[in-house]
């Protein structure tokens, strides 16, 4: 079973999740040139970035020799609404039947539920793949909060592919099973973080702390956005970038939204909702405690509502569902946290980024003129280092009429 690279970093977790119950559990392929190429033969154009990427790496994948269509299916996530989103896994039925590959299945549990559908494929696969979406986002945020400040370069990314590993064969481990697996995974973690520790780092000159929000793809994955979050470090800064967890705890939010709206309170699935999403808190607040000490300024919103509660003013929870409203939202909290600027990373024609980019120049006006960017994807960007560099301009810009207002109102 092959698995999208939402996040590079996290998909290498994520796999050994499915290993743990004997899948066989691998990334799809990095995208490249050839990606595009091979996506472009099926699409229209009016499909979004992701879906293009995604769609080619499996094709890519297909071209391969001992390819076996019989013998493979693909994970797809799907979820309900606007967002182009819930179109992959039918492009990708359509796809594989045109292409004589009718065997290749799709696995496709939706976003509806919090993608509890999981559970219909073994026990426990559902807390696995949490744990390793959580884990994920832990050593991603590690990464990007030592990587800019080491002494040795190359030497943080070492660490992290080493913690990725370590924690994917925590999780892949059939010998281990529920609060057993559980333990050796907060074991590994835990040697993680002694790894983070030890790179030699120099944090004597504060760098602007940048805050990323966006569609979810496209911000985690560094061939879609081109390294922007690295290009961003190369250029003085260090980001903060919103979790793969934020979504899913937001999926149990709306789910529970839904049933209030329909008459459903108080029923089974309304529980059922509640209890999970407390018991994956647990959790998450267990594997987050590992990285206290080098995470500490980093910590996420007590809970999806605050973000829904900051967007409210701008952008009705209600009527504008998705990542629209988690990026207004959080755009506030990071600020509320410090930011020098937000940067939006969304594919080209995104209905989420358009919305987000039609409210940020009011909600900037309001948060002290922060600068605020849109950086668009399609495969076709010419000037992306010359523009990271104006807006790192504007966000220094920003923190020094920041500091230097603190000193008058001293």
């Amino acid at each position: 079973m092959y698995v999208p690279r939402l996040c590079s970093g996290t998909v290498k977790v994520f796999v050994g999740a499915f290993r743990a119950l004997g899948i066989d559990a691998r990334p799809l392929p990095e995208g490249n040139a050839r990606t595009r190429e091979l996506a472009a033969a099926h699409l229209t154009g009016d499909e979004c970035y992701p879906q293009a990427i995604t769609l080619g790496n499996f094709l890519k994948l297909a071209e391969e020799p001992g390819f076996d269509p019989a013998r493979t299916a693909i994970f797809m996530p799907s979820a309900s609404g606007p967002c182009r989103f819930g179109q992959y896994a039918h492009l990708f039925r359509r796809t594989m039947d045109n292409m004589g590959m009718e065997e290749v299945q799709i696995v496709s549990p939706v976003f509806d539920d919090g993608y509890r559908g999981l559970q219909q494929s073994g026990h426990d696969l559902f807390r696995y793949v949490w744990w390793a979406i959580t884990v994920g986002d832990i050593l991603r945020k590690a990464l990007h909060r030592t990587r800019p400040y080491e002494l040795e370069p190359g030497a943080t990314e070492r660490v992290y592919d080493e913690s990725l590993e370590r924690c994917c064969n925590a999780l892949a481990d059939t010998s281990t099973a529920g609060s057993t697996k559980f333990k050796a995974l907060k074991a590994e973690l835990e040697q993680c973080s002694v790894l983070f520790h030890a790179v030699k780092v120099d944090r004597t000159e504060a760098r602007p702390l940048i805050g990323v929000v966006g569609e979810i793809f496209c911000r985690l994955n560094d061939f879609s956005n081109e390294d922007l979050t690295k290009r961003i470090e190369n250029h003085g800064g260090e980001v903060w970038v919103s979790d793969i967890t934020e979504w899913i705890l937001y999926g149990y939010t709306w789910e529970r939204e839904e049933m209030r709206s329909f008459g459903g309170k108080w029923s089974r699935n309304y529980l059922t909702s509640i209890l999970t999403e407390k018991v994956i808190k647990g959790d998450l607040h267990k594997l987050e405690g590992i990285f206290h000490e080098l995470l500490a300024g980093r910590e996420e919103p007590a809970s999806v509502q605050v973000v829904l509660d900051n967007a409210a003013p701008y952008l009705d929870p209600h009527a504008g569902l998705g990542e629209m409203t988690l990026n207004i939202g959080k755009a506030i909290y990071l600020h509320q946290k410090g930011v020098a600027g937000i940067v939006d990373i969304s594919p080209f024609s995104c209905m989420n980024g358009i919305v987000s980019e039609a409210i940020y120049p009011t909600m900037s006006k309001a948060l002290d003129n922060i600068p605020i960017k849109v950086f668009y994807f399609d495969g076709t960007q010419s000037t992306l280092d010359d523009d990271v560099e104006i807006f790192m301009e504007l966000a220094m810009s920003y923190t020094r009429k920041k500091g230097a207002a603190s000193k008058r109102t001293a």
